[in-house]
């Protein structure tokens, strides 16, 4: 039985509002300038919807979740939204990365929730309990989901990715350029299309590529409404006879020639008496450590089969490479092998935490440690000695096929270990439970 179909997708009218006015990046990559500027982009931005600001005097009955189903409710009646027919909603972005030009294509459906692994549906990352209860508050009144999560499906023949890259010959329903992106959508409706795409995938494997706490919570608002139902003395219809049995997904093939997934590099600040010359001579126990110029780190690091990742204090600059793999498995015994070769796994836990004093609750609380995307912002950051950065580690990026590795092993990757490149927009289309 499949677990992926088309939606009657709400899309904002075109003929009333500028797409490229309304659509955002996810709301957990907004910061605080951003979100301004999103604000006063368009008074309709689905910013206010995704991420609403916050106030001193918010309350149980006015606050930034009883505001966006405020706005939702206006919106609505004011027209602003059209609905399609059942369909899927191909969304191809062409961007620039490396030196060359990709384009990545996958499409919106609608994927029946399941319990983790239970029905092919895996995770990669952990998650927090803060952002699962801020979305949770978020779903509880806005009753959909506002953005999709993006899940990739196993393609191992390039079948998927085929059959979407012929599926249109017509004119797009949006297209929107920006921070290097082009961004188009097309509504796939005919029922023949449908089913050349939809039958590849009877019953697909996916792994969550962003969006795990989007996923847990449409899992716990499900389990939400049927226990109210149960509360109220009606019994709930059978799984996937309600609109909350699903969650709205951007599936993109595995086997996209597209897909980039860029590092996340680690600062480290806080540390006390940490003295390098003495963090070098241990890390010696486990590490061949050479000196490296920034110039040459990028392909001294791709060129090293084994984990590695490079460090950087002040103006020094270090290679270092793991020795034998048996270093992780003294350190975790019981843990997979595929989480074991990670870059980022070794990281935290031979350097981080066994060196540091870094260890798994403070990167959680992100304790001694900044994130950034940026190579270059990360050594300047170092060298500089900015926001009292002692050190950093630059990492290189992880493969697709470690994160299907470590998935299919019922393992989960660190947080901040990969970073799918570009985000799928915000207010592209729609999935309500109304």
């Amino acid at each position: 039985m499949s677990a992926i179909f088309p939606f009657r997708g709400w899309r904002y009218d075109p003929g009333k509002v500028n797409p490229a006015e309304v659509v955002a990046p996810p709301y957990d990559v907004i910061g605080a300038e951003e979100q301004s500027a999103l604000y006063g982009k368009n008074d309709r931005n689905v910013v206010r919807l995704i991420l609403g600001r916050t106030g001193p005097d918010d309350n149980e009955r006015d606050n930034r979740y009883t505001r966006a189903a405020a706005h939702l409710d206006a919106w609505r009646g004011d027209g602003l939204f059209i609905q399609d027919k059942p369909a899927v909603y191909l969304y191809e972005q062409t961007f620039g990365h490396g030196g060359r030009k990709h384009t990545r294509r996958g499409f919106h459906a609608r994927l029946r929730l399941s319990e983790w692994g239970k029905e092919g549906v895996y995770p990669h990352e952990k998650t927090l309990s803060g952002p699962k209860q801020d979305r949770l508050d978020l779903m509880r009144a806005t009753r959909g989901n506002l953005e999709p999560v993006f899940g990739l499906v196993s393609d191992p023949e390039g079948k998927v990715g085929e059959t979407l890259s012929g599926l249109v010959d017509y004119q797009p329903c949006l297209s929107v350029d920006g921070d290097g992106v082009t961004n188009r959508m097309w509504v796939v409706d005919d029922e023949e299309r449908l089913h050349r795409l939809l039958s590849l995938m009877p019953t697909p494997e996916i792994f969550i590529a962003d969006g795990h706490h989007r996923y847990e919570t449409a899992l716990a608002y499900q389990k939400e409404v049927r226990g109210k139902m149960r509360e109220a003395g009606q019994t709930p219809p059978l799984p996937g006879d309600l609109d909350s049995d699903y969650i709205m997904m951007f599936i993109v093939p595995d086997s996209d020639p597209g897909l980039v997934i860029l590092p996340t590099h680690r600062l480290a600040y806080g540390l006390v008496d940490f003295r390098p010359e003495e963090f070098l001579k241990r890390a010696e126990e486990r590490f061949i450590v050479s000196p490296i110029d920034r110039e040459t780190l990028p392909a001294e690091l791709a060129a090293y089969e084994l984990p590695c990742f490079g460090f950087a204090c002040g103006d020094q600059l270090r290679l270092l490479r793991l020795k034998h793999r048996r270093a992780m498995s003294d350190r975790h015994p019981d843990a997979v092998n595929a989480w074991k070769a990670l870059d980022v796994a070794v990281l935290h836990s031979l350097i981080m935490d066994d060196i540091l004093g870094i260890d798994e609750g403070k990167l959680l609380r992100k304790e001694n440690i900044i994130y950034t995307k940026s190579r270059d912002e990360a050594l300047d950051a170092v060298r500089l000695g900015r926001d009292g950065v002692q050190c950093g580690f630059i990492l290189r990026e992880t493969p697709m096929r470690q994160v299907r590795d470590v998935a299919e092993a019922g393992a989960v990757m660190p947080q901040k270990s990969t970073y799918f490149y570009p985000k799928p927009l915000s207010g592209t289309v729609f999935h309500f439970f109304w």
